[in-house]
């Protein structure tokens, strides 16, 4: 059976992992031209999908910008993945949101500096239309799932991306609100942008795991605490419940996806570069040298 889906996730999905919470199989990284990706995950059973946690917790953590995008996502589309569905922590910013939801993406705000945000470094092919920015037909499968399963989740909002590791200011949070954000992370950039340029599905779920300084709840800083202090008892409880069903939701979007062949726009993002520059029908092709170039 062709395995189509993957999805991408933090430490939470290593722990539950290493914890024994659900059973796969462990694939060695892949060599790439933008050099090894990091581990798979092969969840088996009825519908089988593969899992990529992007890094290790504790001190193995690795900051955001280190992540090589690149090399995940090439190597997710040699195994023959179509559809990527990408999991990430990040901040309330609003009102409307509250530690534990879950946020169905609908756009970003990209404010980082230092990540490779395209395979075509040194030619134009990487000159793409961000809209939509997510795989609608992807995006409206999570928000089925989630209905289902009766999660409190939130069926579009913006992500304001920011460089990291540090936490915002802040005034870049209310700059963020000024913007248009409700919710501020660390991640999904420029897995997004990459994804257009390898054709794939792709759509982001933030889950909610603190309120932003200065955003939806106004809590002192308390040195020690989660998070300052910015959650709560009952925050903790309700994210706890979130990231637990998060294996439950994977396995449900892998299932609605099987038995929906792709008829989405997200297939033919690199057509114009096809005709255009004479792009072989081969995607491996597209790339010389990890430089695109």
């Amino acid at each position: 059976m062709t395995i189509t889906l993957a999805c991408l996730g933090g430490e939470e999905i290593h722990r539950q992992w290493a914890a024994k919470r659900f059973a796969a199989r462990e694939l060695a990284p892949r060599d790439t031209p933008f050099g090894p990706s990091g581990p798979v995950l092969l969840v088996e059973g009825d519908t089988p999908f593969y899992l990529m946690p992007r890094t290790a917790p504790g001190l193995g953590k690795s900051p955001a910008a280190r992540v090589n995008a690149r090399a995940n996502l090439y190597a997710l589309k040699d195994l023959g993945v179509e559809r990527v569905l990408d999991w990430a922590p990040g901040g309330a910013v609003t009102h409307n949101m509250a530690v534990g939801d879950l946020v169905i993406l609908d756009d970003v705000i990209d404010q980082t500096y230092l990540r490779e945000r395209t395979f075509f470094e040194n030619n134009p092919l990487g000159f793409l239309r961000q809209f939509p920015v997510f795989c609608p037909a992807l995006r409206s499968a999570v928000a089925r799932t989630l209905t289902d399963l009766r999660l409190l989740h939130h069926d579009g909002g913006t992500a304001a991306v920011s460089e990291g590791p540090r936490l915002e200011t802040p005034a870049e949070i209310r700059m963020f609100a000024g913007f248009g954000a409700q919710v501020v992370t660390h991640s999904f950039v420029p897995e997004t942008f990459l994804a257009k340029e390898l054709e794939l599905c792709y759509t982001a779920v933030c889950y909610v795991v603190n309120y932003a300084e200065t955003g939806s709840r106004h809590r002192p800083y308390a040195v020690g605490e989660l998070f300052g202090g910015l959650t709560e008892h009952g925050d903790s409880d309700r994210l706890q419940h979130a990231l637990g069903m998060m294996m439950d939701i994977n396995r449900h979007v892998a299932q609605a996806v099987a038995a929906n062949p792709r008829a989405c726009d997200c297939m033919g993002t690199m057509e114009h570069n096809r005709w255009t520059h004479s792009l072989d029908r081969d995607w491996r092709t597209w790339f010389s040298s990890g430089g695109g170039g």
